[in-house]
């Protein structure tokens, strides 16, 4: 099981790079985690030996496949448990990404699956 921390780093390295299409730099997620960039290094260094990322000095961050793959994981989860927050709990964007946020990184596979399959019977059920 991947900790909820190493979980917030790949999803924020992915979207990242995704968005910017480059490697990003250890101050640029340190900004964006909003943590200490020493941490953000020896965090680094711990992801690079578990495979999840290519880490350079002074060049930056890409993801392996393995780390993208969790990347993908995880924002899948997130967009899911939102979008069941704001559309069918009615609580605001704020709130429902802030709830998602959490629940992403103790939610099961099975769970979600299951929460994805509802919101779409749900959604052929009211055409």
């Amino acid at each position: 099981m991947i900790s909820s921390n190493i979980e917030d780093y790949l999803e924020t390295i992915y979207l990242f790079i995704k968005k910017n299409d480059r490697p990003i730099r250890t101050t640029e997620l340190a900004q964006l985690l909003n943590i200490n960039p020493s941490a953000i290094t020896s965090m680094a260094k711990k992801l690079h030996s578990k495979e999840y990322i290519l880490y350079e000095p002074y060049i930056g961050i890409r993801l392996t496949e393995k780390g993208k793959e969790v990347a993908k994981k995880i924002i899948r989860k997130h967009k899911i448990i939102e979008s069941f927050l704001r559309d069918y709990l009615k609580l605001d964007e704020k709130k429902a990404s802030e709830e998602a946020c959490k629940i992403e990184h103790v939610i099961s596979d099975e769970t979600i699956t299951k929460l994805y399959n509802y919101m779409n019977e749900s959604k052929k059920s009211k055409i």
